[in-house]
């Protein structure tokens, strides 16, 4: 990802459109070894016509040991009763407000403003994230995507409400020092405790959102849901952007680019996928730790 000048080698970088580097998408600190599903496809330098040009989305997954989604009926939580001396602990089903006829899945969704110089990316409404399979992708495409609205009973449904609704499990600006690290932290715990449905990324701010989606009763497996979904479409607006009356090239260059757009990140292929996981007797399923893999 060289270049002659540092500019040069930012703007090839760039348009590889590589997940920034956390401490929750670092494949040697992730337990799912830092697995991405869904990432942007590749930018050129003049190919940048609209603001979700300038917004990335990658998408990994909360795994679970056994390869498995989950169903309400499974969650429970603790309950403590007292009985002289010491305490037993007793776990009970959750009441989750969450359909006993589906299954669930946890997605980590990093997003970023890949954006420099002046100009936020804002996500307007989380809720209007969209993921389609490959027929709904391709029904969509065909006759608009204005057709998917709140009574279109969508495959994969982004939940909302209660314990599993979005979260902001990491935040981060550009500059590592402790105040920014702290104000960052800040915002994210206000973010959650709030429920607020837009986010605001500043110039190569990262944030990674933990996102709970529906998924029909016969999808089990996470290859069976990976291998379903076509992509992730995240409707974004420019905040603070040059504006049309400017006149240096910079300006001009941004100005003639549209200030509302989606963000589309396609999923990885089945045959792709199957690079991540491996089959183990008895049918069971494992992902495997590619950080730890050595190239020969």
């Amino acid at each position: 990802y060289g270049g002659v000048k540092w500019k040069d080698a930012y703007r090839c970088l760039s348009s590889t459109m590589r997940i920034p580097e956390t401490s929750i998408t670092s494949g040697s600190q992730n337990p799912g070894g830092g697995a991405v599903f869904a990432s942007p496809r590749l930018r050129g330098r003049h190919s940048k016509k609209s603001v979700a040009d300038f917004f990335g989305v990658w998408c990994m997954i909360n795994h679970a040991e056994n390869c498995r989604t989950k169903t309400v009926a499974d969650q429970t939580g603790r309950r403590r009763r007292r009985r002289r001396g010491h305490h037993d602990v007793i776990r009970e089903p959750l009441a989750l407000p969450y359909r006993l006829d589906r299954r669930y899945i946890e997605l980590k969704l990093c997003l970023q403003n890949t954006k420099s110089g002046y100009g936020r990316v804002v996500i307007p409404d989380i809720s209007a994230i969209r993921i389609p399979t490959v027929e709904e992708e391709d029904y969509f495409s065909s006759w608009g995507w204005d057709k998917w609205d709140d009574e279109y009973e969508s495959t994969f449904h982004l939940i909302d409400v209660g314990p599993w609704a979005p979260k902001i499990v990491l935040k981060r600006r550009f500059g590592d020092d402790d105040a920014a690290q702290e104000l960052d932290s800040n915002d994210a715990e206000t973010w959650n405790a709030n429920g607020l449905n837009d986010i605001i990324l500043r110039p190569f701010e990262v944030v990674v959102l933990s996102v709970h989606v529906s998924c029909p009763d016969g999808l089990v497996y996470e290859t069976d849901v990976l291998s379903s979904m076509s992509s992730i479409r995240v409707p974004v607006v420019a905040d603070g952007w040059p504006s049309v009356s400017k006149q240096s090239c910079v300006e001009k260059h941004y100005s003639g680019m549209k200030s509302k757009g989606v963000s589309i990140s396609p999923f990885l292929s089945e045959d792709a996928l199957w690079e991540y996981y491996c089959q183990l007797p008895g049918g069971c399923l494992s992902l495997t730790d590619r950080s730890r893999l050595v190239p020969v």
